[in-house]
């Protein structure tokens, strides 16, 4: 029988990852959804072998993907909210960019980092109201930077408003890119530091610009940017 932490290597290995969630730890699939031990563990061995990053890559492009970003109060998805969230279409083309409201204060850190404070969202829609410009378009594959950080933002910010929202089918970029520049083994790396090694602007620290910067990532990796 292997360890727990024999067990959280292959996890990892996979691009699963733990996340403490009001108290407790939450196993997230490589699509930030939350999911159990048992559930990951029969998917991996039911998995072929996985698409090399360029194939993936293309892959995105062949289905036409979304690239998805947010910029939230904080990184506690039960606690957090969402303050500004971009989808943009692989060309370029923007198809959500909005602020949104929310219940709890802005910290003055995030203020600080992103330019947004609680008087600028006075006045921006609602959760809701940002939901239902988002939602018809939640059919389509969505790739995100760091999908562990974003869908739960998303799951938890529906599920406060009594929103059901059914799993999207979601890919991790960041995954992608860590094997993309390391291999199986390779390492996580912000938005920042790839955007640096492959020498693509970022912009403001707003999720438009990152939304934007995450897709010339993809674009880079399927041989096309």
């Amino acid at each position: 029988m292997s360890t727990q932490e024999e067990r959280n290597k292959i996890l990892r290995k996979h691009h699963y990852r733990w996340q403490k969630i009001r108290g407790k730890w939450i196993l997230l699939g490589p699509d930030g959804w939350r999911t159990t031990e048992e559930e990951a563990e029969q998917i991996i061995q039911r998995a072929g072998e996985p698409l090399a990053p360029q194939q993936w890559a293309q892959q995105m492009l062949e289905q036409h993907a979304l690239i998805l970003d947010t910029e939230t109060t904080g990184l506690d998805p039960a606690r957090d909210e969402i303050i500004d969230i971009a989808l943009v279409e692989l060309d370029g083309t923007v198809v959500l960019d909005t602020l949104v409201q929310c219940q709890g204060a802005v910290p003055a850190a995030v203020t600080k980092l992103y330019g947004i404070s609680k008087e600028m969202l006075e006045g921006q829609p609602t959760f809701p109201e940002m939901w239902q410009q988002l939602s018809p378009h939640l059919t389509r594959p969505l790739v995100i930077y760091t999908a562990a950080y974003d869908i739960p933002m998303l799951a938890y910010g529906a599920l406060r408003y009594h929103i059901r929202m059914a799993r999207p089918v979601a890919h991790c970029l960041m995954a992608h890119y860590a094997e993309y520049q390391g291999g199986p083994d390779g390492s996580y790396q912000r938005l920042e530091i790839a955007c640096q090694k492959l020498e693509i602007g970022i912009g403001a620290h707003r999720a438009l610009s990152e939304a934007q910067a995450a897709r010339q990532v993809l674009l880079h990796i399927a041989g096309s940017g």
